[in-house]
């Protein structure tokens, strides 16, 4: 191809360039513009009005929330708001089905089955109709503020924006985050109350009794409190409320201190309602103020007991001090674990293959190992044999001895009772059975054997031997 034959194509390719991006693209632009069923920034929205079957509803933005300012004022649902907005502002116009529509009823637009107003930042106003749903396409007849147009959106777009009242109100019942609370205090489960509070990352029972708590239990506890959401509202329950709902006096008071200022949040927790087959109860964080309905398991969640709390680790130890592990069994199939080169591994295995994973998993179930209740506090007594255990841990270090573990069997089938202790604690904890399967290990467990290959018969040998063989001639 000549030189001048190359520049020829040169120039047309760049005219047609040109002409897409001049001609093309804004035409193309405009066509994805007017498919919009309404071309808005979601970020200048600030007032959303909803008239439908449900109910008229308006709702005003307030920075990052949105408030119900009519026709009660509260606080909104942000994510059932916003996924309005979502489903709007993405819509998009199927098709014009009629330019200038001699009559509006047969399409459902008069009157209009629902309305959406929504006002900008700067004060102007865009309104969308919707009527019926097509017979058939899952789709819905539309309008824009006064234009004669009839247009065709998805159904999902009408049917998102018909939500009532309980649907838009702001559903959480308690709003914390759970790193600020500082103290919790439960009331009604016993003659006094419950107090936890936070030391650090720890947690500690300062009443009715004295000592470490069990983290878990309470992280367990504020993340429920934090993720509880209302199912329905009483708003004429009064003050106080109707004796129905159980909650003058409450069944349990929960208080939590949350932030550097101390704010305290409440939630008193009531009777069930009237309809056992939905689980669910009334709770009020203000006396006098609406009453919410919420799952039942609030309540067991919440009425705890002092002791539920309290740390039942039956040995509290450092994994990093301990270099190794004796275990003596009753049954004589004890062993040995230790630590070599950072590793756990069996003592004296010799050339056979260690599961080094379960050796090390047996000394983190042995550091939480916890009780699912206490059996004494004064030390063992005759009826737990804990003087002749079924297993025992011996745990030492480079310092020596870190301490040891007792667990001893009592009973059968619905008598059975699993107790442990540590040496020099008068603390006797009993055990779930699932808890003590974790460190009730053999030898054999910590052991890779081959999985032995099946020896053919002398039978079966001959046999192919002689099938093997040469025919005689």
């Amino acid at each position: 191809m000549s030189f001048r034959n190359t520049l020829i194509l040169a120039v047309i390719v760049a005219l047609f360039g040109v002409y897409l991006y001049n001609v093309e693209k804004p035409a193309m632009e405009r066509e994805a513009e007017q498919s919009k069923l309404l071309d808005i920034a979601r970020d200048k929205v600030t007032k959303l009005a909803i008239d439908s079957a449900k109910g008229k509803i308006e709702l005003t933005k307030a920075g990052d929330k949105w408030q119900i300012t009519a026709p009660p004022k509260g606080d909104a649902d942000v994510p059932t708001v916003e996924g309005i907005l979502g489903a709007v502002l993405g819509a998009e116009v199927k098709k014009t089905v009629d330019e200038k529509p001699g009559d509006l009823k047969p399409f459902g637009l008069d009157p209009p089955e629902t309305t959406l107003v929504l006002t900008l930042d700067g004060g102007e106003t865009r309104k969308l109709s919707f009527g019926k749903k097509t017979p058939i396409g899952g789709a819905a007849y539309a309008r824009r503020g006064d234009e004669p147009a009839v247009l065709l959106t998805t159904d999902s777009v009408r049917t998102g924006v018909q939500k009532d009242l309980t649907e838009l109100r702001d559903k959480t019942v308690l709003g914390f985050v759970d790193a600020d609370v500082k103290e919790i205090t439960i009331r009604g489960v016993e003659g006094a109350p419950t107090v936890l509070r936070k030391d650090g990352n720890d947690w500690s029972l300062v009443a009715p009794l004295s000592g470490k708590a069990d983290t878990a239990q309470v992280r367990s506890l504020l993340a429920s409190l934090h993720s509880l959401r209302a199912t329905a509202f009483v708003d004429d329950a009064g003050s106080p409320p109707d004796a129905k709902y159980l909650l003058t006096p409450p069944r349990v008071e929960l208080e939590l201190v949350v932030g550097a200022d101390g704010a305290k949040k409440t939630l008193r927790v009531g009777g069930a309602t009237a309809e056992p087959a939905k689980q669910e109860v009334y709770a009020q964080t203000t006396p006098g103020d609406t009453v919410y309905v919420v799952g039942s398991h609030i309540f067991s969640m919440v009425a705890k007991k002092a002791l539920d709390f309290r740390d039942k680790t039956v040995l509290a130890f450092d994994k990093d001090k301990v270099s190794s592990v004796v275990v003596e069994r009753s049954d004589g199939d004890g062993f040995t674990v230790e630590k070599k080169d950072g590793k756990w591994t069996l003592a004296d295995a010799g050339a056979a293959g260690v599961k080094e994973f379960i050796a090390a998993r047996l000394v983190d179930d042995l550091r939480d190992l916890k009780g699912v209740d206490l059996a004494s506090e004064s030390g063992p007594r005759p009826e737990f044999k804990l003087d002749q255990p079924t297993l025992t841990f011996k745990l030492a270090g480079d310092a020596g001895a870190v301490g040891t573990i007792r667990i001893a069997i009592v009973g059968e089938g619905g008598d059975k009772r699993i107790y442990a202790a540590a040496d020099g604690s008068q603390n006797v904890y009993l055990l779930q059975d699932y808890v003590l399967q974790r460190v009730d290990k053999k030898r054999a467990d910590l052991l890779n054997v081959p999985t032995p290959t099946p020896a053919s018969s002398p039978g079966a040998g001959a046999k192919a031997a002689a099938e093997a063989a040469p025919a005689p001639h």
